[in-house]
């Protein structure tokens, strides 16, 4: 069984308690690779690392690396356009640059040519392209403990029903004349009771 469950929603007369906290829930998480579901709340796939972690696509990641590299645009531009007493305190107390920094900078300063207001749209608007992505994740791997205890658990069904069908063949065997010579059975005792 691959470790990759996808979430997907059922209908409310199909919902069943959350694995976790046992509240009625319509989330489900489905594995196709080893047919096992389990029901759970949104609330627990986005804040709970150690239940399950978002498998994130590529242009997520990208997205994620492009956010980054405006944050550092819209800090630098914030600095050297402040005009405050704290402004130009902080620019003093930057490194300076070093010659390997600064063909980087001059790189990104390139870009920088757009105004700070304009740096802040776009690193607006790439953030709201990164939280759309984040609520589109349907694809989630459990914590390696949550996904140990569901296979052993599994397992554990996969005996129990093999056990069981052992058991109804032996019981569906059984002849009810060999169990009477098997087993003795208590008798009324055959003593006539005598009056004194």
């Amino acid at each position: 069984m691959i470790n990759e469950y996808v979430a997907r929603k059922v209908a409310t007369k199909d919902m069943q308690p959350c694995l976790i906290c046992s509240k009625p829930t319509v989330t489900v998480l489905y594995n196709a690779s080893g047919p096992d579901w389990l029901y759970t709340c949104d609330i627990h796939l986005h804040d709970n690392p150690q239940f399950a972690i978002p498998i994130h696509s590529i242009e997520y990641q990208e997205a994620v690396d492009k956010l980054r590299r405006l944050k550092l645009q819209v800090d630098k531009a914030s600095v050297k356009n402040s005009n405050s007493w704290d402004g130009w305190v902080s620019h003093l107390f930057n490194k300076k640059p070093t010659k390997e920094d600064h063909n980087e900078e001059v790189s990104i300063e390139n870009n920088e040519a757009d105004e700070p207001e304009d740096v802040q749209k776009k690193y607006n608007q790439q953030l709201d392209l990164v939280a759309n992505l984040q609520k589109k994740t349907r694809k989630y791997q459990l914590s390696d403990t949550t996904f140990n205890s569901r296979i052993e658990r599994r397992k554990n069904q996969q005996r129990m029903l093999e056990r069981r069908k052992k058991e109804q063949e032996l019981y569906a065997n059984t002849d009810p004349q060999e169990l009477a010579t098997q087993f003795t059975f208590p008798s009324v005792p055959n003593n006539p009771v005598s009056k004194s």
